[in-house]
């Protein structure tokens, strides 16, 4: 499957670039894409509910014992602490390479004209406040949904997870409720199978996407000319986050070879990279995951969250790219406010959707919060980063899913040097099933 993944997107690179050279028809473009758009449709109809399914049975499994709150708090503390690190690491990015960027001039001033002081700068600092507590806010409201039928329509996966962990746990202590449980654990089985054979079309979804994207990019000569070095240095910063933070993350919490862990996560990488989507490569990294020794217990629990908060990839970008705007346009950010940056980086991420392009919608929201004036300059820089936002999303999401799979390692390993410190036997890994023991000693589990 990794090959035909490769040849796909080998042959969807090809294909792309002939169309974009011969300014092919927009039917045609849209045709060369539509297979992977079924392709994406039918992970993302399938994957929303198999994640219900996965948090009600893995919640009431754990429940019993009393420890789903407690992994569900490792798995929240461990991808909060790593998203908020990787937002930082994009300022740090950006101040340590900003002297390879110069201001452009616009077609209506330049640093220090009339686009720079048309704005009262004493608002700045509010506006930037007012979209951290709104960022708050509607993460908070995501957590708590009013309807839990429009969450699942509408992929509020965090609501979702919320409930669905509710209801699991609530379950377990219902007379009756093993009929409950044992529905969902089927469901999930089955929904795993539809997967199954969805993920055998991934060469040609795969290779689909990425022609269509190729080649609906009219403008990507341009684009890549001018942000060429911004897009170059990104991708450094998001290469290092996945090899070496997670790497030394992964030793320090495993004391074990990260280099032969990622080595296991070659089919991972290519699904993220060519679906753009955390989503819908969230099946190929429970398994992943699984192949590499997890339990398959913890690697349902914690793989959906980790899919829903964990964003690394986007929170690292945002707030280089939304300096870089601002650089560009002659509207420096200063130090402090480059904190409230990442900061709302940090929450933007944890809120968006995980699939294709999700993080399209807030570039807007992160320049308003950075307190950045909509100039002409500004306006055309963001229109050249939308423009690459495909190739972007892949870099990003490929990192994202990396962040995942290392915390259900680390996750996992505490788990298991728990349970031996306590005597408990683990279990079955060929099927994931935690022993009584085992499940017994998570409610005196710590990390």
């Amino acid at each position: 499957m990794t090959a035909l993944t490769l040849i796909g997107a080998a042959v969807g690179t090809v294909l792309g670039a002939i169309c974009n050279r011969q300014e092919c028809s927009e039917q045609l473009v849209t045709f060369l894409g539509f297979p992977g758009e079924l392709f994406v449709r039918a992970l993302k109809a399938i994957v929303v509910p198999m994640i219900f399914a996965s948090m009600v049975s893995n919640s009431a499994a754990l429940g019993r014992a009393g420890g789903a709150n407690r992994i569900a708090g490792m798995a929240l503390k461990f991808y909060l602490s790593t998203t908020f690190v990787a937002a930082l690491e994009g300022v740090l990015l950006f101040n340590l390479f900003s002297f390879l960027f110069e201001p452009i001039n616009s077609s209506t001033g330049s640093s220090g004209g009339p686009e720079s002081s048309s704005s009262d700068p004493s608002a700045i600092p509010s506006v930037v406040q007012t979209g951290v507590l709104d960022n708050l806010l509607h993460a908070a409201r995501d957590l708590v949904p009013d309807n839990i039928f429009k969450a699942v329509l509408e992929m509020q996966l965090l609501g979702v997870i919320t409930f669905a962990s509710f209801f699991g746990n609530a379950l377990s202590r219902t007379r009756g409720g093993d009929l409950v449980i044992d529905l969902f654990t089927s469901c999930f089985d089955g929904l795993v199978q539809m997967i199954q054979k969805v993920v055998l079309f991934t060469p040609i979804g795969v290779g689909s996407l990425v022609a269509g994207s190729i080649a609906s990019s009219h403008n990507l000569g341009d684009a890549m000319g001018s942000i060429g070095m911004m897009l170059s240095i990104v991708t450094l910063g998001q290469m290092l986050h996945m090899l070496a933070f997670y790497g030394l993350v992964y030793w320090l919490f495993t004391h074990r070879n990260p280099a032969r862990y990622f080595l296991g996560l070659s089919r991972m990488w290519l699904t993220a990279f060519g679906t753009s989507s955390s989503a819908a490569t969230l099946s190929t990294t429970c398994q992943t995951c699984e192949d590499l020794g997890a339990s398959r217990e913890t690697v349902n629990f914690v793989c959906p969250i980790g899919c829903t908060v964990n964003m690394d990839g986007s929170a690292l970008e945002r707030p280089f790219v939304v300096l870089w705007i601002a650089l560009a346009a002659a509207q420096p950010v200063p130090l402090h406010k480059q904190i409230m940056v990442a900061l709302s980086s940090t929450l933007l991420s944890i809120g968006s959707s995980p699939i294709p392009s999700a993080g399209v919608s807030t570039l807007v929201l992160m320049i308003d919060a950075a307190g950045i004036q909509s100039t002409p300059s500004v306006q055309m820089l963001a229109g050249f980063v939308l423009a690459i936002d495909w190739l972007m999303d892949r870099i990003r999401t490929t990192v994202n899913v990396t962040g995942d799979a290392i915390g259900v390692a680390v996750i996992d390993h505490r788990l298991r040097a728990s349970c031996c410190q306590d005597g408990a036997v683990l279990g079955d890994a060929s099927t994931g099933k935690l022993s009584q023991e085992t499940t017994a000693s998570l409610e005196s589990t710590d990390v």
